[in-house]
């Protein structure tokens, strides 16, 4: 097996290589054998494998496993840069291997974890403040820990909504495939009965001619490439500005502007919990979970609020100016103030819209399931009605 390296000689010289050894142990003794501090060691991977693996980007599984397990080290008493010694060689994921060797290299030169890895500028400021406080309190166990929490949350909040979204999307494109098979197989043949001239047939006829014709023109295959390069690319052009106005155009829309106020305050809600749970005191914590809502007019509405809980107006009664908050919010936060149990009271909220949020959307699915079955009935009903309608005018038979 051939591996790559990065080491220190005795001069204190960084060097990068490559070599060969029957697994990761033989070519760590080797390098110590030659007396060099290691700083990164790896398997080495083919050029083309590794510009597949690294399209994939980092995602919040590869956070999740890295901090769970960096948790599981720490409380085993194993020092930090050990643990990180022993984690990169695990990582599948090439760009967070090589991300992980730039944090521990920095380490090893005297800075801190936390700015180890703001400096690579790949970790979302949540997870950055999460160890910032662990270092200052000399626990970063449990900042690993809060951390893995907080991701495991991401995770699975992001799994239940492609969930729920995957048979509704299942009926739509094997809806819309039904019909591109109708326009591109059958219609075709029904109209060559009559030949080229369809001026004689009635409009609606006339008209699924037309669409057939469409389909079955290279148009279809040039908006499928067109979809496919826009899927391929999306990763290195940036469409999120477009998703972005788009996201905040539906939260006007009356059947989706509850759902998206109880998505967005249930993150919202739960990165308090945990900033506090990390002790972050409340203006910074305040400050960095609003960057989870993704509604910038929401987000907006937040942040406004940041000067006003700094001059030491109640939290309450600053929020009670934001119109989507619910009014069971607002008090549920007076009580938190009074108790100065904040930390619990945020996650009580999060409990609330996670909660609301699911039943939103379990009752759009419920509607738009028959939304879908009905639309395609519609439209199948349509076309027989035009087919019989040609039959009949063809046949001169009248109504």
């Amino acid at each position: 097996m051939d591996f790559e390296y990065i080491c220190i000689d005795s001069a204190g010289k960084e060097l990068r290589g490559r070599l060969s050894a029957s697994d990761h142990q033989e070519a760590k003794l080797r390098l110590k054998g030659m007396g060099f501090l290691i700083l990164g060691l790896g398997e080495k991977v083919k050029k083309s494998e590794r510009l597949y693996r690294i399209k994939k980007g980092i995602k919040d599984t590869d956070i999740y496993n890295l901090s769970r397990e960096m948790s599981v080290l720490l409380n085993a008493g194993i020092n930090l840069d050990r643990a990180l010694e022993m984690l990169i060689p695990s990582s599948s994921n090439v760009e967070l291997k090589e991300i992980l060797q730039q944090v521990l290299r920095n380490i090893k030169e005297g800075k801190s974890l936390s700015k180890a890895l703001e400096d690579t500028k790949r970790f979302n400021p949540l997870v950055n403040v999460m160890i910032k406080v662990g270092e200052s309190t000399g626990d970063l166990k449990t900042a690993f820990d809060n951390i893995s929490q907080y991701l495991n949350f991401q995770i699975r909040f992001k799994n239940e909504i492609r969930n729920t979204m995957a048979y509704p999307l299942f009926l739509i494109f094997a809806s819309i495939a039904i019909l591109i098979a109708i326009f591109k197989l059958i219609i075709p043949r029904f109209f060559s009965i009559f030949g080229q001239d369809t001026s004689s047939l009635p409009l609606v006829s006339r008209a699924l001619y037309s669409i057939s014709n469409i389909v079955n023109s290279t148009n279809v295959f040039i908006i499928l490439a067109f979809i496919g390069i826009l899927i391929i690319s999306s990763r290195r052009l940036n469409y999120g500005i477009i998703f972005r106005n788009l996201y905040n155009y539906l939260f006007y829309l009356p059947l989706l502007r509850n759902l998206i106020i109880n998505l967005e305050l249930s993150r919202f809600t739960y990165a308090m919990y945990s900033m506090l749970k990390s002790g972050v005191e409340f203006i910074k914590a305040l400050a960095l979970s609003r960057e989870v809502i993704q509604n910038t007019n929401m987000r907006g509405a937040i942040e406004r609020t940041i000067p006003q809980i700094r001059e030491g107006k109640g939290i309450a009664d600053t929020f009670s100016y934001i119109g989507f908050i619910p009014p069971m919010t607002l008090e549920m936060l007076r009580v938190g103030e009074n108790s100065g149990n904040l930390k619990e009271i945020f996650f009580e909220l999060y409990s609330v819209f996670d909660e609301r949020f699911k039943n939103s959307m379990k009752r759009i699915m419920v509607l738009l399931e028959p939304i879908v079955i009905t639309v395609m009935g519609i439209v199948v009903g349509i076309i027989v009605i035009s087919l019989i309608l040609t039959v009949m005018s063809v046949s001169n038979i009248s109504l």
